[in-house]
Protein backbone atom coordinates (compact mmCIF):
# COMPACT_ATOMS: atom_id res chain seq x y z
CA UNK A 1 0.00 0.00 0.00
CA UNK A 2 2.87 2.40 0.79
CA UNK A 3 4.21 1.76 -2.71
CA UNK A 4 0.87 2.83 -4.25
CA UNK A 5 0.58 5.90 -2.02
CA UNK A 6 4.13 6.96 -2.93
CA UNK A 7 3.46 6.73 -6.67
CA UNK A 8 0.12 8.52 -6.27
CA UNK A 9 1.64 11.48 -4.39
CA UNK A 10 4.72 11.81 -6.61
CA UNK A 11 2.52 11.47 -9.70
CA UNK A 12 0.28 14.32 -8.52
CA UNK A 13 3.33 16.53 -7.93
CA UNK A 14 4.66 15.75 -11.41
CA UNK A 15 1.27 16.64 -12.91
CA UNK A 16 1.26 20.08 -11.29
CA UNK A 17 4.91 20.79 -12.19
CA UNK A 18 4.47 19.51 -15.74
CA UNK A 19 1.33 21.60 -16.30
CA UNK A 20 3.17 24.74 -15.15
CA UNK A 21 6.11 24.08 -17.47
CA UNK A 22 3.88 23.37 -20.48
CA UNK A 23 1.83 26.50 -19.81
CA UNK A 24 4.87 28.77 -19.36
CA UNK A 25 6.57 27.37 -22.45
CA UNK A 26 3.37 27.56 -24.48
CA UNK A 27 2.87 31.21 -23.58
CA UNK A 28 6.45 32.06 -24.61
CA UNK A 29 6.15 30.25 -27.94
CA UNK A 30 2.74 31.80 -28.67
CA UNK A 31 4.07 35.29 -27.99
CA UNK A 32 7.04 34.56 -30.26
CA UNK A 33 4.61 33.91 -33.12
CA UNK A 34 2.70 37.13 -32.32
CA UNK A 35 -0.39 35.34 -31.05
CA UNK A 36 -2.66 37.85 -29.29
CA UNK A 37 -2.91 37.92 -25.51
CA UNK A 38 -6.62 37.23 -25.86
CA UNK A 39 -6.08 33.93 -27.67
CA UNK A 40 -3.23 32.96 -25.32
CA UNK A 41 -5.39 33.55 -22.27
CA UNK A 42 -8.36 31.62 -23.64
CA UNK A 43 -6.33 28.66 -24.92
CA UNK A 44 -2.84 28.08 -23.52
CA UNK A 45 -3.42 29.43 -20.00
CA UNK A 46 -6.98 28.11 -19.68
CA UNK A 47 -6.10 24.63 -20.95
CA UNK A 48 -2.86 24.59 -18.95
CA UNK A 49 -4.77 24.85 -15.68
CA UNK A 50 -6.77 21.70 -16.51
CA UNK A 51 -3.88 19.64 -17.91
CA UNK A 52 -3.47 17.46 -14.76
CA UNK A 53 -7.14 16.41 -14.85
CA UNK A 54 -7.04 15.92 -18.62
CA UNK A 55 -3.91 13.76 -18.49
CA UNK A 56 -5.33 11.53 -15.74
CA UNK A 57 -8.57 11.11 -17.71
CA UNK A 58 -6.91 10.20 -21.00
CA UNK A 59 -4.32 7.98 -19.29
CA UNK A 60 -7.14 6.16 -17.45
CA UNK A 61 -8.87 5.54 -20.76
CA UNK A 62 -5.66 4.18 -22.34
CA UNK A 63 -5.19 1.84 -19.37
CA UNK A 64 -8.83 0.65 -19.64
CA UNK A 65 -9.85 2.21 -16.32
CA UNK A 66 -12.82 4.30 -17.50
CA UNK A 67 -14.42 4.73 -14.07
CA UNK A 68 -11.32 6.56 -12.90
CA UNK A 69 -11.57 9.02 -15.82
CA UNK A 70 -15.18 9.98 -15.08
CA UNK A 71 -14.68 9.93 -11.32
CA UNK A 72 -11.65 12.21 -11.45
CA UNK A 73 -13.46 14.92 -13.41
CA UNK A 74 -16.70 14.78 -11.45
CA UNK A 75 -14.87 14.62 -8.10
CA UNK A 76 -12.53 17.48 -9.00
CA UNK A 77 -15.39 19.71 -10.22
CA UNK A 78 -17.48 18.99 -7.11
CA UNK A 79 -14.47 19.76 -4.90
CA UNK A 80 -13.93 23.09 -6.67
CA UNK A 81 -17.57 24.20 -6.77
CA UNK A 82 -18.56 23.16 -3.26
CA UNK A 83 -15.48 23.20 -1.03
CA UNK A 84 -13.19 25.73 -2.76
CA UNK A 85 -15.93 28.28 -3.50
CA UNK A 86 -17.39 27.68 -0.03
CA UNK A 87 -14.06 28.41 1.68
CA UNK A 88 -13.52 31.47 -0.53
CA UNK A 89 -16.81 33.15 0.38
CA UNK A 90 -16.43 32.10 4.00
CA UNK A 91 -13.22 34.16 4.05
CA UNK A 92 -14.67 37.04 2.05
CA UNK A 93 -18.15 37.31 0.49
CA UNK A 94 -17.90 38.17 -3.19
CA UNK A 95 -20.03 40.16 -5.58
CA UNK A 96 -20.45 38.31 -8.88
CA UNK A 97 -19.80 40.57 -11.86
CA UNK A 98 -22.15 40.82 -14.83
CA UNK A 99 -20.06 38.76 -17.27
CA UNK A 100 -19.69 35.91 -14.80
CA UNK A 101 -23.38 36.03 -13.89
CA UNK A 102 -24.84 36.11 -17.39
CA UNK A 103 -22.16 34.30 -19.39
CA UNK A 104 -19.76 31.99 -17.53
CA UNK A 105 -22.02 30.53 -14.83
CA UNK A 106 -24.87 29.63 -17.25
CA UNK A 107 -22.32 27.91 -19.51
CA UNK A 108 -21.01 25.99 -16.49
CA UNK A 109 -24.52 24.72 -15.78
CA UNK A 110 -24.96 23.74 -19.44
CA UNK A 111 -21.65 21.83 -19.38
CA UNK A 112 -22.60 20.00 -16.18
CA UNK A 113 -26.02 19.05 -17.55
CA UNK A 114 -24.43 17.91 -20.82
CA UNK A 115 -22.06 15.63 -18.88
CA UNK A 116 -24.99 14.28 -16.85
CA UNK A 117 -27.08 13.52 -19.95
CA UNK A 118 -24.08 11.91 -21.67
CA UNK A 119 -23.05 9.79 -18.68
CA UNK A 120 -26.23 8.78 -16.83
CA UNK A 121 -27.44 6.27 -19.42
CA UNK A 122 -29.29 4.30 -16.74
CA UNK A 123 -31.65 7.22 -16.20
CA UNK A 124 -31.88 8.70 -19.70
CA UNK A 125 -31.45 5.64 -21.96
CA UNK A 126 -32.79 2.84 -19.78
CA UNK A 127 -29.53 0.86 -19.90
CA UNK A 128 -28.37 -1.35 -17.05
CA UNK A 129 -25.06 0.55 -16.73
CA UNK A 130 -23.68 4.06 -17.14
CA UNK A 131 -21.42 4.67 -20.13
CA UNK A 132 -20.18 7.65 -22.12
CA UNK A 133 -19.73 6.35 -25.66
CA UNK A 134 -17.78 7.91 -28.51
CA UNK A 135 -20.79 9.73 -29.98
CA UNK A 136 -21.42 11.40 -26.61
CA UNK A 137 -17.73 12.28 -26.44
CA UNK A 138 -17.97 13.98 -29.83
CA UNK A 139 -21.02 15.89 -28.60
CA UNK A 140 -19.12 17.16 -25.54
CA UNK A 141 -16.17 18.26 -27.71
CA UNK A 142 -18.52 20.10 -30.10
CA UNK A 143 -20.07 21.94 -27.15
CA UNK A 144 -16.55 22.84 -25.98
CA UNK A 145 -15.64 24.22 -29.44
CA UNK A 146 -18.77 26.41 -29.42
CA UNK A 147 -17.87 27.54 -25.89
CA UNK A 148 -14.38 28.63 -26.99
CA UNK A 149 -15.78 30.36 -30.07
CA UNK A 150 -18.34 32.20 -27.96
CA UNK A 151 -15.71 33.24 -25.39
CA UNK A 152 -13.39 34.62 -28.08
CA UNK A 153 -16.21 36.63 -29.67
CA UNK A 154 -17.40 37.94 -26.29
CA UNK A 155 -13.87 38.89 -25.22
CA UNK A 156 -13.22 40.74 -28.47
CA UNK A 157 -16.47 42.63 -28.08
CA UNK A 158 -15.55 43.68 -24.53
CA UNK A 159 -12.12 44.78 -25.73
CA UNK A 160 -13.69 46.94 -28.45
CA UNK A 161 -15.97 48.54 -25.86
CA UNK A 162 -12.91 49.63 -23.87
CA UNK A 163 -12.99 47.07 -21.06
CA UNK A 164 -9.76 46.44 -19.11
CA UNK A 165 -7.41 44.17 -21.04
CA UNK A 166 -5.93 41.04 -19.43
CA UNK A 167 -2.25 40.81 -20.32
CA UNK A 168 -0.56 37.41 -20.11
CA UNK A 169 3.14 37.62 -19.25
CA UNK A 170 5.80 35.08 -20.15
CA UNK A 171 5.36 33.18 -16.89
CA UNK A 172 1.65 32.64 -17.43
CA UNK A 173 0.71 35.33 -14.94
CA UNK A 174 -2.02 37.86 -15.58
CA UNK A 175 -2.08 41.59 -15.10
CA UNK A 176 -4.76 44.13 -15.89
CA UNK A 177 -4.09 46.99 -18.25
CA UNK A 178 -6.50 49.71 -17.22
CA UNK A 179 -8.54 51.90 -19.53
CA UNK A 180 -7.30 55.40 -20.26
CA UNK A 181 -8.57 58.14 -18.02
CA UNK A 182 -10.56 59.64 -20.87
CA UNK A 183 -12.67 56.48 -21.23
CA UNK A 184 -13.13 56.01 -17.48
CA UNK A 185 -16.41 56.72 -15.81
CA UNK A 186 -16.60 59.19 -12.94
CA UNK A 187 -16.66 56.27 -10.51
CA UNK A 188 -13.59 54.71 -12.12
CA UNK A 189 -11.70 58.02 -11.89
CA UNK A 190 -12.67 58.34 -8.25
CA UNK A 191 -11.34 54.83 -7.49
CA UNK A 192 -8.12 55.63 -9.37
CA UNK A 193 -7.65 58.84 -7.43
CA UNK A 194 -8.29 57.04 -4.14
CA UNK A 195 -5.68 54.42 -4.99
CA UNK A 196 -3.17 57.13 -5.95
CA UNK A 197 -3.86 59.00 -2.74
CA UNK A 198 -3.14 55.89 -0.68
CA UNK A 199 0.23 55.18 -2.35
CA UNK A 200 2.95 56.20 0.08
CA UNK A 201 6.09 57.86 -1.29
CA UNK A 202 9.31 55.91 -0.99
CA UNK A 203 11.52 57.31 1.76
CA UNK A 204 15.19 58.08 1.16
CA UNK A 205 17.50 55.47 2.63
CA UNK A 206 20.60 56.84 4.27
CA UNK A 207 21.92 54.36 6.81
CA UNK A 208 24.34 51.67 5.68
CA UNK A 209 22.23 48.69 6.73
CA UNK A 210 19.35 49.86 4.58
CA UNK A 211 21.72 50.49 1.66
CA UNK A 212 23.05 46.94 1.89
CA UNK A 213 19.51 45.62 2.01
CA UNK A 214 18.61 47.70 -1.02
CA UNK A 215 21.69 46.38 -2.83
CA UNK A 216 20.65 42.82 -2.05
CA UNK A 217 17.20 43.48 -3.47
CA UNK A 218 18.81 44.94 -6.58
CA UNK A 219 20.86 41.79 -7.11
CA UNK A 220 17.77 39.66 -6.61
CA UNK A 221 15.81 41.73 -9.11
CA UNK A 222 18.67 41.43 -11.61
CA UNK A 223 18.67 37.64 -11.17
CA UNK A 224 14.91 37.53 -11.70
CA UNK A 225 15.22 39.61 -14.86
CA UNK A 226 17.88 37.25 -16.22
CA UNK A 227 15.70 34.23 -15.49
CA UNK A 228 12.75 35.97 -17.14
CA UNK A 229 14.86 36.74 -20.22
CA UNK A 230 15.98 33.12 -20.39
CA UNK A 231 12.39 31.88 -20.19
CA UNK A 232 11.51 34.04 -23.19
CA UNK A 233 14.14 32.43 -25.41
CA UNK A 234 12.60 30.12 -28.01
CA UNK A 235 14.87 27.13 -27.35
CA UNK A 236 14.30 27.33 -23.60
CA UNK A 237 10.53 27.57 -24.09
CA UNK A 238 10.56 24.36 -26.15
CA UNK A 239 12.68 22.65 -23.49
CA UNK A 240 10.06 23.65 -20.90
CA UNK A 241 7.26 22.27 -23.08
CA UNK A 242 9.04 18.94 -23.69
CA UNK A 243 10.04 18.58 -20.04
CA UNK A 244 6.53 19.48 -18.92
CA UNK A 245 4.94 16.97 -21.28
CA UNK A 246 7.34 14.30 -20.02
CA UNK A 247 6.40 15.08 -16.43
CA UNK A 248 2.70 14.95 -17.37
CA UNK A 249 3.02 11.55 -19.03
CA UNK A 250 5.04 10.03 -16.18
CA UNK A 251 2.87 11.67 -13.53
CA UNK A 252 -0.34 10.54 -15.21
CA UNK A 253 0.91 6.96 -15.38
CA UNK A 254 1.96 6.96 -11.74
CA UNK A 255 -1.31 8.52 -10.54
CA UNK A 256 -3.44 5.97 -12.40
CA UNK A 257 -1.25 3.04 -11.30
CA UNK A 258 -1.07 4.22 -7.69
CA UNK A 259 -4.79 4.94 -7.45
CA UNK A 260 -5.68 1.61 -9.06
CA UNK A 261 -3.42 -0.29 -6.66
CA UNK A 262 -4.75 1.68 -3.70
CA UNK A 263 -8.32 0.86 -4.69
CA UNK A 264 -7.57 -2.87 -4.68
CA UNK A 265 -5.77 -2.67 -1.33
CA UNK A 266 -8.53 -0.84 0.57
CA UNK A 267 -11.45 -2.56 -1.14
CA UNK A 268 -12.87 0.53 -2.87
CA UNK A 269 -13.81 0.74 -6.52
CA UNK A 270 -11.60 2.67 -8.91
CA UNK A 271 -14.38 5.20 -9.42
CA UNK A 272 -14.63 5.90 -5.70
CA UNK A 273 -10.86 6.39 -5.35
CA UNK A 274 -10.96 8.77 -8.33
CA UNK A 275 -13.88 10.72 -6.80
CA UNK A 276 -12.01 11.17 -3.54
CA UNK A 277 -8.21 10.71 -3.41
CA UNK A 278 -7.27 11.51 -7.02
CA UNK A 279 -9.79 14.33 -7.47
CA UNK A 280 -8.85 16.04 -4.21
CA UNK A 281 -5.13 15.65 -4.93
CA UNK A 282 -5.47 17.29 -8.35
CA UNK A 283 -7.76 20.04 -7.03
CA UNK A 284 -5.70 21.00 -3.96
CA UNK A 285 -3.66 23.58 -5.94
CA UNK A 286 -6.98 25.23 -6.88
CA UNK A 287 -7.85 25.51 -3.19
CA UNK A 288 -4.50 27.06 -2.27
CA UNK A 289 -4.42 29.56 -5.15
CA UNK A 290 -8.08 30.51 -4.74
CA UNK A 291 -7.77 31.12 -1.00
CA UNK A 292 -4.61 33.17 -1.58
CA UNK A 293 -6.36 35.24 -4.25
CA UNK A 294 -9.35 35.77 -1.96
CA UNK A 295 -7.17 36.99 0.92
CA UNK A 296 -5.53 39.44 -1.51
CA UNK A 297 -8.92 40.70 -2.68
CA UNK A 298 -8.93 38.99 -6.08
CA UNK A 299 -11.71 36.49 -5.42
CA UNK A 300 -13.42 37.36 -8.72
CA UNK A 301 -10.39 36.20 -10.71
CA UNK A 302 -10.18 33.01 -8.62
CA UNK A 303 -13.86 32.25 -9.23
CA UNK A 304 -13.39 32.79 -12.96
CA UNK A 305 -10.47 30.34 -13.04
CA UNK A 306 -12.49 27.72 -11.15
CA UNK A 307 -15.52 28.07 -13.41
CA UNK A 308 -13.39 27.92 -16.57
CA UNK A 309 -11.52 24.83 -15.35
CA UNK A 310 -14.77 23.03 -14.50
CA UNK A 311 -16.20 23.77 -17.96
CA UNK A 312 -13.10 22.48 -19.74
CA UNK A 313 -12.98 19.39 -17.52
CA UNK A 314 -16.60 18.46 -18.12
CA UNK A 315 -16.48 18.98 -21.88
CA UNK A 316 -12.96 18.48 -23.23
CA UNK A 317 -11.35 16.09 -20.73
CA UNK A 318 -14.26 13.64 -20.78
CA UNK A 319 -14.87 14.13 -24.50
CA UNK A 320 -11.29 13.26 -25.47
CA UNK A 321 -11.21 10.32 -23.06
CA UNK A 322 -14.44 8.91 -24.52
CA UNK A 323 -12.91 9.06 -28.00
CA UNK A 324 -10.03 6.88 -26.78
CA UNK A 325 -12.31 4.38 -25.04
CA UNK A 326 -16.05 4.39 -24.25
CA UNK A 327 -16.18 5.23 -20.54
CA UNK A 328 -18.19 2.59 -18.70
CA UNK A 329 -18.63 3.59 -15.07
CA UNK A 330 -21.06 1.58 -12.99
CA UNK A 331 -19.64 3.06 -9.77
CA UNK A 332 -20.50 6.61 -10.90
CA UNK A 333 -24.22 7.15 -10.56
CA UNK A 334 -27.13 9.54 -10.24
CA UNK A 335 -26.00 11.06 -6.92
CA UNK A 336 -22.61 12.05 -8.36
CA UNK A 337 -24.08 13.66 -11.48
CA UNK A 338 -26.90 15.44 -9.64
CA UNK A 339 -24.45 16.78 -7.03
CA UNK A 340 -22.36 18.33 -9.80
CA UNK A 341 -25.41 19.79 -11.56
CA UNK A 342 -26.86 21.02 -8.26
CA UNK A 343 -23.62 22.76 -7.28
CA UNK A 344 -23.44 24.47 -10.67
CA UNK A 345 -27.07 25.59 -10.40
CA UNK A 346 -26.80 26.92 -6.83
CA UNK A 347 -23.65 28.96 -7.53
CA UNK A 348 -25.43 30.61 -10.47
CA UNK A 349 -29.03 30.98 -9.28
CA UNK A 350 -28.41 32.30 -5.77
CA UNK A 351 -26.50 35.44 -6.86
CA UNK A 352 -28.74 35.78 -9.92
CA UNK A 353 -31.92 35.95 -7.80
CA UNK A 354 -30.45 38.01 -4.96
CA UNK A 355 -30.61 41.79 -4.93
CA UNK A 356 -26.92 42.18 -4.12
CA UNK A 357 -25.81 39.75 -6.90
CA UNK A 358 -23.31 38.26 -4.45
CA UNK A 359 -22.32 34.98 -2.81
CA UNK A 360 -22.31 35.43 0.96
CA UNK A 361 -21.10 33.47 3.99
CA UNK A 362 -24.35 31.53 4.69
CA UNK A 363 -24.16 30.11 1.17
CA UNK A 364 -20.47 29.32 1.71
CA UNK A 365 -21.33 27.33 4.85
CA UNK A 366 -24.09 25.53 2.93
CA UNK A 367 -21.69 24.59 0.13
CA UNK A 368 -19.09 23.23 2.56
CA UNK A 369 -21.72 21.19 4.43
CA UNK A 370 -22.96 19.79 1.11
CA UNK A 371 -19.43 18.69 0.23
CA UNK A 372 -18.94 17.02 3.63
CA UNK A 373 -22.27 15.19 3.23
CA UNK A 374 -21.33 14.09 -0.29
CA UNK A 375 -17.95 12.76 0.87
CA UNK A 376 -19.55 10.83 3.73
CA UNK A 377 -22.01 9.29 1.27
CA UNK A 378 -19.19 8.45 -1.15
CA UNK A 379 -17.03 6.76 1.49
CA UNK A 380 -19.98 4.76 2.91
CA UNK A 381 -20.97 3.68 -0.61
CA UNK A 382 -17.42 2.45 -1.13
Amino acid sequence: MLHDIFFLIVGLVLLVVGANYVTDGGVSVARRFNVSNLIIGLTVVALGSTLPDMVVCIESAFQHKPAMAIGEVIGSNIFDLLLVVGVMVLIRPMKVDRVMLYQDLPILLIASVALWVAGDTVLFDGLDHNIINRSSGVMLIVVFVFYMWFMILASRKEKQLGAPTVVIDSSGGQSVKEKSTDSMSVADQQVASDVSANVKPVKDITHSGAVESNSGKGEMNELKSRISALRQRQWFAWIMIVAGLGALVIGGNWVVDGAGGLALKIGMSQGMVALTVVAIGNALPDLVTSVTATVKGASGIALGNIVGSCIINALLSIGLSALVLPLKADSIGFVDFITLVGASAVIWLVPLLSKSKSINRPLGIFLILCYIAYMIFTVIRG
